[in-house]
C-alpha cells in the first residue's frame, strides 16, 4: 500500500478494508456523498473539469478575498484553466477544497503532497492557510509530504507507512 492509495481509501474513492468514523458515525453506515462531502481528498496532480477557473467555486466573493493569502492575483479567477502553471493549479485545488469549510460542520482534509510544485515562500503560505484553519478547529488535516522540514514544521503527529502498514513514529 502506497500513500495516495491509502490517502484515496480513507476518501473512500477505493475498495478498502478499513474501518472509519467521523464523530461516532461509520464510513460504513453513512451515504458515500456524505462521507466526500466532509472528508476530502486533493490529489498531487490537480483535476479540472471546467475550462475557466472562476466555473470551479460557488463563491466568488470568496475566493477573491483568500487567492492573495496564496500569493495569486485576482485575475487568475478568470483564466482558462490552461494557461495555470503547475504551481498555481496546486494552489486553486487547494482553495477550491477549502471553499464552503466556514459554513459547514468540521471538514476533513487528505492532502497528497499538497505543496510539492510550490516554492519555500509559497509553501509558508499554504501552511499558513491552512494552519488558521486547523487553529479555529474547523478542519482536520492528513497530509503526505517527502519534505522532512515541511513534516517538522507543520506536522503534528507522524506516522509511516511501512510494509503495508501505517504506524505512528512520533
Amino acid at each position: 500500500m502506497g500513500k495516495s492509495l491509502f490517502l484515496k481509501g480513507v476518501a473512500d474513492l477505493m475498495i478498502n478494508r478499513g474501518t472509519l468514523s467521523i464523530h461516532g458515525e461509520s464510513r460504513e453506515t453513512m451515504k458515500a456523498t456524505n462521507w466526500r462531502r466532509r472528508v476530502t481528498y486533493v490529489g498531487a496532480k490537480t483535476a479540472w473539469w471546467h475550462e475557466k477557473v472562476i466555473d470551479h467555486f460557488k463563491d466568488k466573493e470568496w475566493l477573491e478575498a483568500v487567492v492573495a493569502e496564496v500569493d495569486l492575483s485576482p485575475k487568475v479567477i478568470d483564466w482558462n484553466v490552461s494557461r495555470l502553471s503547475s504551481g498555481e493549479a496546486q494552489r486553486l485545488a487547494l482553495l477550491r477544497a477549502l471553499e464552503g469549510t466556514y459554513e459547514d460542520e468540521v471538514r476533513y482534509f487528505l492532502l497528497d503532497e499538497p505543496t510539492s510544485a510550490l516554492d519555500g515562500g509559497r509553501q509558508s503560505m499554504v501552511e499558513a492557510l491552512f494552519n488558521r484553519f486547523l487553529n479555529a478547529n474547523q478542519i482536520g488535516i492528513l497530509f503526505v509530504s517527502h519534505d522532512e522540514r515541511q513534516v517538522e514544521r507543520f506536522a503534528r503527529r507522524h506516522w509511516q507507512i511501512y510494509d503495508r502498514h501505517v504506524r505512528e513514529i512520533s
